[in-house]
């Protein structure tokens, strides 16, 4: 339990957890949290094969030490069976702009797997100062590769540039890529992106 409570401002933590999957984390974890009157503000969840993790933006009305937080959630889950990770919000996190006056973009990517493939496309990316925002990539079966990503691209710099570079780079490795304004990605894909782009944040 959280011990040694002050009367302070409320604090905000951003709070990331780990483990193998089961039923029931996300209800232990809010329950573990709810006497303290714990407001989650934000909150993503997924599971990649069969281990699931845990983001969340959490405040309080009374400040606690980042450790406290730790044991405290801790406890939700049987003895060493979270990971957790925990950190004091900085508040200008909230108004920081990573990449100024920007369009978003969806990647995919496809392909036969083989190692390397995430980092040849995310350092290309880097390079270029277009920052990711989502990703999402999986394995359909032993040898295909699928790659979904959200990017946030300057305006200033030629989509269609930076599309004939991703193709070139892909087909190297033996990929095919297609880059989309958000927008169009939309509306010319009748199924819904695995991860929810419009409404993380």
């Amino acid at each position: 339990m959280i011990n040694n409570i002050t009367n302070e401002t409320s604090k905000k933590f951003v709070v990331a957890i780990m483990s193998r999957d089961r039923i029931g984390i996300v209800r232990d974890v809010t329950a573990a949290l709810e006497p303290f009157h714990a407001n989650i503000e934000r909150v993503s969840q997924t599971v990649v094969m069969n281990y699931f993790t845990l983001t969340f933006i959490v405040s309080f009305p009374q400040e606690y030490p980042t450790e406290k937080i730790k044991n405290l959630l801790k406890s939700a889950g049987n003895p060493g069976e979270f990971e957790i990770g925990v950190k004091a919000y900085e508040p200008a996190a909230e108004h920081e702009t990573i990449v100024a006056d920007a369009d978003c973009f969806v990647l995919t990517v496809t392909g036969k797997d083989r190692a390397g493939i995430i980092n040849t496309i995310v350092t290309y990316l880097s390079g270029k100062g277009i920052n990711i925002i989502d990703l999402y990539a999986y394995k359909p079966d032993t040898e295909t590769f699928i790659l979904i990503s959200q990017l946030s691209v300057p305006r200033r710099m030629n989509a269609a540039q930076i599309q004939l570079d991703i193709e070139a780079l892909s087909r190297k490795a033996g990929l095919a890529a297609t880059l989309q304004h958000e927008n169009i990605f939309k509306a010319t894909n009748e199924i819904t992106a695995p991860a929810n782009f419009s409404d993380r944040g």
